[in-house]
């Protein structure tokens, strides 16, 4: 309130100046006041809402442990996930409570409230920090961090972690980074929920969040009662259906399929008919000797509340169809000598443990869902399908295979980044000098159509002197100290040799081996 030195202030003007400065505090007081007094109803507010909701979900798993004591092989599973759900809940609401008390108890001192539901400095703002231990590693902090993203979790995995809810828990149980307009920054959960905060608004936050839970406490249960209740069969319509093994059946197999009523009581027994024909029981057995689709229909019968019989009819159909088998090389429409030959062979309408796979000229051994083909015939193999129905073996066809020696690989160079990099390939970055002394010579397919292992045992690299060239050899496919010092010596787009490259098929008998040429390759 400083005047101009052509007109100094006066006293009068002096007091008034302080005057006004002492009223504006004095209003920042009183708003300050009446924040912390609307945090305190809020508290308050939370207070008695969570401890309603904590009596409402004791009803609710009281509801859920009286179904499960009278039925527990129905309601067993959601007997075992409320437990787990109240546990879970229990142990997050107790853990931010040991919080609210241990920040009362650091506000209010030797007066503080032992439960943590009373708190007069409401505007202590250091309270909250130390409890969190914000400036000596924030571990308990860091701990209620933890279980709040970890109830989070819990309760997306209770619900399937359907994408609905786990939208709402992301944002309900959020401790993410949020931008601060006043910092202009990120600022941490931790930071923002308890660095210099006032007393009154650290409880209450932790209060909402026991609210939280208590909420998605009750939603979770309720969810396990309704899931349970959904394993109740209410019906307005009863249809008979057929349920067969399967609508396709191989020649000479069997068609076996069962009928069965959508609504049954156990109490009363239902009359079966193919046709007009009475069975037996409500399963069907149709020898299956021609191709083709046959229609099937019949009717189920069952006396209904007033003692009249009531029938309810069916109608399908099924496919006979002639044995096939299907055989493909994963890899190519050949096999090769040496290598594992990777088959799918599969026949439709039957499982993969009813196959009987062998070979003419090959080995076949079962592997997950392929067959490995090892061919030890030099021109072509046959590979032979046959299956189990119905307690006979019957053959189901073959493929006949040419026989093909592997390939030989190409050179590369392994950069250290993973790339491979060649004379002959088109490459789109530069090669860097560096890259190229720390490289590993490899023999690998071009293509990558084959998946063989080769591994390099030795090379030479022909380095440029007078008219010639220097040879140096090296075993493994690593350059050596000396090469290393030669090729450094070497000015850009100076071209080396590496050629006589020694190679061997890994893990393969009679293993693959050979020589091959790099070529030129210019110094970067």
């Amino acid at each position: 309130m400083g005047g101009a030195k052509n007109c100094p202030e006066t006293p009068r003007q002096k007091m008034i100046g302080m005057m006004y400065l002492v009223l504006t505090a004095m209003l920042a007081l009183n708003v300050s006041a009446e924040v912390l007094e609307g945090y305190s109803m809020v508290f308050t507010s939370l207070k008695n809402s969570t401890k309603n909701a904590t009596i409402r979900n004791d009803q609710y798993f009281g509801d859920i442990q009286f179904l499960y004591e009278q039925n527990p092989e129905k309601v067993g599973e959601w007997m075992d996930k409320a437990t787990r759900v109240k546990e879970k809940s229990d142990s997050l609401v107790n853990l931010i409570q040991e919080f609210k008390i241990g920040i009362v108890a650091n506000a209010d001192g030797k007066d503080a409230d032992p439960n943590g539901e009373e708190l007069n400095k409401k505007d202590n703002t250091h309270a909250g920090g130390q409890y969190a231990e914000l400036t000596t590693g924030q571990g308990r902090a860091k701990k209620l961090q933890t279980a709040i993203e970890d109830y989070k979790k819990f309760a997306e995995e209770m619900f399937g972690n359907d994408t609905l809810r786990n939208k709402i828990y992301e944002e309900r149980f959020s401790t993410a980074p949020q931008y601060s307009e006043k910092n202009k920054k990120e600022v941490s959960w931790i930071d923002r929920t308890f660095s210099n905060m006032p007393a009154i608004a650290i409880v209450t936050m932790l209060s909402k969040y026991q609210n939280d839970v208590r909420n998605t406490e009750a939603e979770m249960l309720l969810h396990f009662t309704n899931a349970q209740d959904a394993g109740d069969f209410r019906v307005n319509s009863i249809q008979a259906r057929l349920i067969p093994d399967s609508k396709n059946v191989m020649q000479g197999g069997k068609f076996h399929a069962e009928i069965a009523l959508m609504a049954v009581d156990s109490t009363k027994k239902p009359i079966y008919y193919l046709g007009d024909n009475q069975l037996e029981s409500q399963f069907i057995d149709i020898p299956c000797n021609q191709i083709g689709a046959f229609p099937i229909k019949g009717r189920l019968e069952i006396a209904g509340p007033d003692g009249n019989m009531v029938a309810y009819h069916f109608e399908d159909q099924y496919m006979v169809s002639a044995p096939a088998a299907t055989v493909a090389n994963v890899d190519m429409n050949v096999v090769y000598r040496g290598y594992d030959n990777k088959m799918e062979i599969s026949v439709p309408g039957l499982a993969d443990s009813q196959l009987r796979v062998s070979a003419n000229g090959a080995t076949m051994t079962k592997s997950g869902n392929q067959y490995i083909c090892k061919p030890s015939a030099k021109d072509k193999i046959t590979i032979l399908v046959s299956a189990e129905v119905d307690g006979k073996v019957q053959t189901i066809g073959s493929k006949e295979f040419r026989v093909r020696p592997v390939p030989s690989p190409s050179a590369f160079l392994k950069l250290p980044n993973g790339e491979r990099w060649s004379p002959t390939m088109e490459t789109t970055s530069r090669l860097k000098r560096k890259d190229l002394l720390d490289a590993t010579i490899i023999a690998e397919y071009e293509d990558g159509m084959l998946k063989a292992d080769f591994v390099v045992t030795e090379f030479t690299i022909k380095i440029p002197r007078g008219a010639g060239f220097d040879p140096i050899k090296v075993s493994g496919g690593k350059f050596s100290e000396k090469q290393i010092e030669r090729l450094r010596n070497l000015k850009p787009k100076q071209e080396f040799l590496i050629e006589q490259i020694k190679y061997e098929m890994k893990g393969a008998k009679n293993a693959k081996s050979g020589t091959l040429t790099m070529g030129s390759v210019p110094m970067p």
